[in-house]
């Protein structure tokens, strides 16, 4: 369970304040942030009895959710251009799921910024308004966050959003040449039971993120049963470290319209009770809806995934990494597995052009695993981006992944037992310490809240 210690706070406060800079992909094997204690299962905090509603606009200014209350968000939010949203650490924010106002979301727009800066003890805290037995996907909408950092799309519109849910004088657009943007601080953060579909691929993620630049910080997010994708990023510069998806019912890391930021220790698991989409990838990667050349093309650097399945084959799970309509890619050192069709697909023409052009499409230094293939198509010579990787189609991904216990519910632990996965995937051996202790909640239905 998740533990208030004064020392450990201390040691959480230190860790968090000496990472490297954000973005910058450590190229030492096995060398992880830290904290020191255990504790990934229900969140047992108590919480504060007094409540507050977060206005529908946020206008100008600093709006400040302090954690002396619980905070509804109530509707459609709004943070205008030039305001900022201040959220203390140790704050729990319901989403309410029967508004009269409509689908309850917060969508920061171009401008805007959002910070949630918590620490391993201070988690920050967004989920239903449901009681613990009812919390379902999609009981609220989700976090969006805008900017204006180079997309292949400058100028659209998120998705995902009603126009009549628009308030007069706000804007949802986003793109712009502004690669540094900076949206806020999302650090220690979780996302329980969000999305919103309005059918045709118009969705609301638990975080989506539109033209967001490299000025944000986003580090340890959880994003739990979600009704569609845990992380989208469409365009922008973000990078991102610690990154949790963990029983959503879509995609777990979406990447279209010229994203090209860098994201180290991820790791992504499905949920056995939770039904998926007709289209559910561990990875899935577009320059753009159509597949075109428009630039900047797609291209995620990727380095230490876990993206894991189930355990036994479900027919139902597509592909872990699927690389399509023209997006180029960057993933090393990360282990997939558990997949039905295939742990990779290198899908069209445009895929397979970038995996063998020199200096383009990498994919390297990582395990692979699908129920039936572990690769397709079959890697050949003139891949050059494809190389050092260890492929496999067996019965049980649990026997190929070399984890510990990663399909163990509701207390997956991913580190690693192979010998030969040192240096790969998200976490360090068994028996190390856990960048997730404390923060993250694999068994969000009994929080204590």
């Amino acid at each position: 369970m998740l533990k208030r210690v004064f020392i450990a706070a201390i040691a959480a406060s230190a860790i968090f304040t000496s990472c490297k800079k954000e973005g910058a992909i450590d190229q030492k094997e096995g060398q992880f942030d830290r904290s020191v204690n255990a504790g990934v299962g229900a969140d047992t905090r108590s919480w504060p009895s007094l409540t507050g509603t977060i206005p529908a606009t946020i206008a100008s200014g600093t709006f400040t959710l302090t954690n002396d209350r619980v905070w509804i968000l109530d509707g459609p939010t709004y943070v205008q251009n030039g305001a900022t949203l201040l959220i203390q650490p140790n704050t729990l924010i319901k989403g309410k799921s029967n508004s009269t106002r409509g689908t309850s979301y917060l969508i920061i727009t171009k401008g805007g910024k959002l910070i949630a800066d918590g620490n391993a003890n201070t988690s920050i805290v967004f989920t239903s308004d449901k009681p613990k037995t009812q919390r379902a996907p999609g009981d609220w909408g989700g976090i969006v966050i805008l900017g204006d950092a180079p997309t292949n799309a400058n100028g659209s519109q998120i998705e995902g959003i009603l126009p009549a849910e628009i308030p007069a004088g706000y804007s949802i657009t986003y793109g712009g040449t502004n690669a540094s943007h900076n949206g806020g601080t999302l650090k220690c953060v979780r996302i329980e039971y969000a999305g919103r579909d309005l059918g045709n691929g118009n969705e609301i993620n638990g975080l989506t993120l539109g033209g967001v630049g490299s000025g944000t910080v986003l580090d340890s997010i959880q994003v739990s049963f979600g009704a569609d994708d845990a992380f989208e990023f469409f365009g922008g510069t973000v990078n991102a470290k610690h990154l949790v998806a963990f029983a959503n019912n879509d995609d777990e890391f979406d990447f279209d319209l010229g994203y090209v930021g860098n994201i180290q220790y991820a790791v992504s698991l499905r949920y056995p009770g939770v039904p998926v989409t007709a289209d559910p990838n561990g990875i899935e990667s577009d320059n753009n809806a159509g597949g075109t050349s428009a630039t900047p093309i797609t291209r995620p650097t990727l380095a230490n995934f876990t993206i894991l399945g189930s355990e036994v084959r479900r027919d139902s799970l597509l592909y872990g990494a699927r690389w399509r309509r023209n997006s180029s890619f960057n993933l090393t050192n990360s282990i997939i597995a558990g997949y039905d069709e295939a742990g990779v697909i290198f899908d069209g023409a445009g895929a397979v052009t970038h995996i063998s052009t020199a200096g383009d499409g990498v994919f390297t230094n990582s395990r692979v695993h699908g129920f039936t293939l572990g690769v397709t198509p079959t890697p050949v010579a003139a891949w050059v981006g494809w190389s050092g990787n260890v492929t496999s189609n067996i019965a049980n991904a649990f026997s190929f992944a070399g984890l510990q216990a990663p399909f163990n519910y509701p207390a997956p632990d991913f580190r690693y037992t192979l010998a030969a996965n040192a240096g790969k995937g998200a976490f360090g051996a068994a028996g190390s310490v856990r960048w997730d202790d404390n923060w993250a909640s694999y068994d969000p239905a009994n929080g204590n809240y």
